[in-house]
C-alpha cells in the first residue's frame, strides 16, 4: 500500500509531465503517449517534431540542494531510456 507522501509524489509527477507535454503541444509538437512502458524501462512523455520522434524525461527539483534535473539523468538513466527508445 502506498503512502500519502508516495501517492502525492507521484501525483505531482504527473501533474509535471501534464504540463510539460502541454508546453510541446503549443510549441507544435503531437503528444503520441504519456508514462510508455515496455521491458527495456520506461519514457515519461513520446512526442513527434515533424518526422522525428522525440522522447522526454520529465523532472522537477524543489530546489538547488536537490541538484539539477541534468544531474539527475546520469548516465545509467540515459542508458534505460536509450534502451527504451529502441525497444
Amino acid at each position: 500500500m502506498q503512502s500519502r507522501e508516495e501517492k502525492n509524489r507521484r501525483r505531482k509527477g504527473a501533474d509535471y509531465e501534464k504540463a510539460v507535454g502541454y508546453y510541446l503541444e503549443q510549441c507544435g509538437y503531437e503528444i503520441l503517449q504519456y508514462n510508455y512502458r515496455c521491458r527495456a524501462g520506461e519514457i515519461d512523455i513520446v512526442a513527434k517534431d515533424g518526422p522525428y520522434l522525440v522522447f522526454c524525461e520529465v523532472k522537477y527539483r524543489s530546489g538547488a540542494g536537490k541538484g539539477s534535473p541534468l544531474e539527475a539523468v546520469d548516465g545509467r538513466k540515459q542508458s534505460r531510456l536509450y534502451r527504451s527508445a529502441v525497444y
